[in-house]
């Protein structure tokens, strides 16, 4: 019996071998560029950590997927990643903004080889964590737009070190002692790890079967997390501002912020872990 070109094309697909070496092969590509034009390591981990979320969820459902596509939803597939291959090794720095495009266009064009334009709707969970793991920045600037964290922080540190028994006042973002005071600017305000915990906790709850409650209580736990213990390092940093410049500087800059971004991701993963294990049978 003869065989089509899109016949051959559905023979290959019905291993699925195909299919997951191209899945495979476009991550490893996506890490790497990731690599090239961001260069650390926190924002190539959590963007893996997103990936294999994604490939997760699709692993757990491979049996039930429907893998029947056609022959316009395979070329439209098979153009998307074309594109993206061809462009990848000509990238110029200024042009970082293809990583999100690759991303998108990587993951819409395996799943349109893979179960055609109908078959879309099976990947909505991975299309939500995508989306997630693409939007980071846009998102700190919308909830910057909206809600003031930075005077949030100064409250509470202020309210803080008032009660650790300091005479401390505020000045709008400023906290003030009389040996010193810090302005706590948005970067400072702890929004990053807010959303990056808030970010994690939606890739639990649809990675993970938990019920509603935890569904509900989870990203407010992951909030109210990351923003507190960036509280105890505002504290940290006005008690230094005066009395000790090289430590205020080394707690101010990137390697004592990743220290305590580091500290709540553990404490959610502590969480996460918890909920977990509560959800086994005795």
């Amino acid at each position: 019996m003869k065989l089509s070109g899109f016949d051959i094309i559905e023979q290959l697909k019905k291993s699925n071998f195909w299919l997951s070496a191209i899945a495979v092969g476009l991550t490893i590509i996506q890490l790497d560029l990731n690599w090239k034009f961001i260069g650390s390591i926190d924002a190539l981990t959590l963007r893996g950590l997103f990936l294999t979320a994604i490939l997760y969820l699709i692993w757990k459902k491979k049996h039930n997927l429907n893998l029947r596509s056609d022959l316009f939803s395979t070329l439209i597939g098979l153009l998307l990643i074309s594109f993206i291959l061809i462009k990848s090794p000509s990238l110029f720095w200024f042009e970082s903004f293809f990583l999100k495009i690759f991303a998108l266009f990587s993951f819409l064009g395996l799943a349109l080889i893979a179960s055609g334009i109908k078959g879309l709707k099976q990947y909505w969970q991975e299309f939500i964590i995508l989306v997630m793991s693409l939007s980071d920045g846009l998102l700190i600037s919308l909830v910057a737009a909206k809600v003031d964290v930075s005077l949030l922080a100064a409250k509470v540190s202020n309210f803080v070190l008032w009660y650790l028994g300091f005479a401390v006042y505020r000045q709008g973002v400023n906290v003030i002692l009389p040996t010193g005071g810090i302005e706590i600017y948005p970067g400072c305000s702890g929004l990053n790890a807010i959303l990056l915990l808030l970010q994690l906790s939606l890739v639990f709850i649809l990675v993970f079967p938990i019920n509603i409650f935890q569904k509900i209580m989870l990203p407010i736990l992951a909030v109210s997390l990351a923003f507190i213990i960036n509280i105890f390092r505002l504290v940290l940093m006005t008690l230094l501002v005066a009395s000790n410049h090289q430590g205020f500087e080394y707690w101010h800059g990137e390697p004592g912020s990743q220290i305590f971004s580091t500290i709540s991701i553990l404490a959610f993963g502590f969480v996460c872990h918890w909920i977990l294990r509560e959800k086994k049978p005795a």
